[in-house]
């Protein structure tokens, strides 16, 4: 039995304490099991834009541009057109027309420059670029200055339908659309400051869990319809189906007191949704708990 204020994450546990002070991971590490780790080449690719993305987000340079391998591109347009396929039947209206306005095709991997560049026109945000995964309250803190963390690397192509890390794939066909849309946006630099500003683990640990919830892992009501609203689900051909038919899954109603003390485990399809009933809903819900925990930010 775990104790309170930990979080299940690829089978360990990781006390909440550890998110106020989070390690800095100068190098490459591909975790056991990793598709990739095998095959030389790929390896060498990761290195050299794990490199190039760290020095563009430590130097504030923005997303750097990025000249992408027929391999590379191949898996996006090997992914794209099946995401789009699911994104048109079950993705909620806001994803769709931010979908839309980006003119995200199935051919091309976009430049994040490109995208930052219009995000920052339309709702005053921008992309970092992101060498892989931010610790939790790194993360937290470029979004509370309105700055989205992406990678810019693919996913390896022997499981083209899998990452056990967020990938190009999973930031531009999940996170980035959204963005588009002002309310998203003040949602999520809510979330951001609120976990930058706490000095208590706890606190961050009930964050994340809640941005897990709706930004990753959301469902939302639309027309007396369930959609998809997170980012972990749009961009996975297999969590939207699992995530709206599973019988192996939960989907209940969004009550914030169970949700920030609900765990999850990012590395295996999920278990738990929660269906909020609108996004103004979820900013109400966000603010309250905000002023639960005496964050001053609001």
């Amino acid at each position: 039995m775990k104790e309170p204020g930990t979080l299940v994450e690829y089978g360990a546990t990781i006390d909440a304490a550890a998110m106020v002070v989070p390690p800095d991971t100068t190098e490459l590490e591909l975790e056991p099991g990793h598709p990739g780790l095998g095959d030389a080449g790929y390896v060498v690719r990761r290195k050299e834009l794990f490199d190039l993305c760290r020095r563009h987000r430590l130097g504030n340079l923005g997303p750097p541009t990025v000249v992408y391998t027929p391999e590379e591109t191949r898996i996006w347009r090997e992914v794209s057109p099946k995401l789009h396929e699911l994104h048109d039947k079950y993705a909620c209206s806001i994803y769709l027309k931010a979908k839309r306005d980006l003119a995200i095709n199935e051919t091309e991997i976009p430049q994040l420059r490109t995208i930052s560049e219009r995000l920052e026109r339309e709702t005053n945000m921008h992309l970092v670029p992101a060498e892989g995964a931010l610790p939790y309250r790194t993360f937290y803190e470029y979004i509370a200055k309105r700055g989205f963390p992406v990678t810019q690397f693919i996913r390896h192509g022997s499981h083209p339908e899998f990452t056990p890390e967020p990938d190009m794939i999973h930031d531009c066909l999940g996170h980035v659309p959204p963005l588009m849309n002002q309310d998203y946006a003040e949602l999520l630099t809510l979330i951001g400051k609120a976990a930058a500003t706490t000095a208590r683990g706890e606190q961050v640990l009930a964050l994340k869990r809640f941005s897990w919830f709706s930004i990753e892992f959301g469902l939302i009501e639309e027309v007396g319809e369930t959609k998809v609203f997170g980012a972990g689900i749009l961009s996975s051909t297999g969590e939207i189906p699992h995530s709206l038919f599973s019988k192996d899954a939960t989907r209940r109603p969004f009550v914030t007191d169970m949700v920030i003390t609900t765990d999850y485990d990012p590395s295996q399809m999920q278990k738990d949704f929660f269906i909020a009933p609108s996004l103004p809903f979820l900013r109400r819900e966000l603010e309250a708990l905000v002023r639960r925990f005496d964050i001053p930010v609001l």
